[in-house]
């Protein structure tokens, strides 16, 4: 369990975004009337998706999506650190790399591929924000779930507490009493993948892809395993796992 430690009438509340495709914050806009419920609670002093307003902070919360590839954004989220009360990381790009770090071992040769020999790549690898700085809550998923957004900072602008999350998405499928689409033989990563998502993909019959990252202590072998005895080779089972699980 962790208690906020914010107590005050409006915190302030800036939203950034890094290397991504901003479908997270687009799940705030998905609150539809509950956002603006939300908006009188706290003052979003800088959101570049909807206002061009700028607070240089301090901060009571920062919300950071995307990943960091470049030097420029490392040095932004490092600046954030220190104005901010609160960091949350938002979406898998935030919380362990995302879709960006599918390439990093060979990123070097796509660029050259791409823009030429001669091209002078200004992107790293794409890592996650834990990798620079403390970060004190993740919300996962590609993208984030509208719901549990809700329910989090609701919570943390009133001081309650939350729960961090431990359990796969095998455990919400069986609360929905989900057919197991891995025994149907598809290739679903349920039993590796952190739970929060309320088994979406599962509940309309399309296999889990991982998006919300890995539980503590994924047997990912066993796992490996069984989708290669379904027919799978080692080839194929290692472009399932890498698009959120072993990035």
């Amino acid at each position: 369990m962790n208690t906020c430690p914010i107590n005050i009438n409006k915190p302030k509340i800036a939203i950034f975004d890094l290397t991504d495709c901003e479908g997270c914050e687009l799940q705030f806009l998905a609150l539809d009337q509950k956002i603006t419920d939300f908006t009188s609670k706290v003052d979003i002093v800088n959101w570049r998706l909807v206002d061009n307003k700028k607070d240089e902070g301090p901060y009571d919360i920062c919300l950071i999506e995307g990943t960091i590839i470049t030097d420029r954004e490392k040095e932004m989220v490092l600046s954030l650190r220190e104005k901010s009360k609160i960091v949350i990381a938002i979406g898998a790009c935030a919380c362990n790399g995302g879709i960006a770090s599918i390439i990093d071992k060979n990123r070097a040769k796509f660029s050259r591929y791409v823009y030429g020999k001669d091209y002078k790549p200004v992107a790293n690898n794409a890592l996650a924000l834990d990798q620079f700085i403390k970060v004190d809550y993740y919300l996962n998923g590609c993208p984030i779930n509208p719901a549990e957004l809700e329910d989090f900072l609701t919570k943390l602008i009133s001081g309650q507490q939350i729960s961090n999350k431990y359990y796969p998405v095998c455990y919400e499928c069986k609360n929905k009493e989900n057919l197991c689409l891995l025994l149907q033989g598809q290739p679903c990563l349920g039993p590796i993948t952190l739970g929060g998502c309320g088994a979406a993909c599962p509940s309309k019959g399309i296999k889990c892809y991982g998006c919300w990252g890995k539980i503590k202590d994924a047997n990912i072998p066993a796992l490996s395993k069984i989708l290669i005895n379904q027919g799978r080779t080692k080839q194929e089972v290692k472009q399932i796992l890498e698009l959120f699980i072993k990035n």
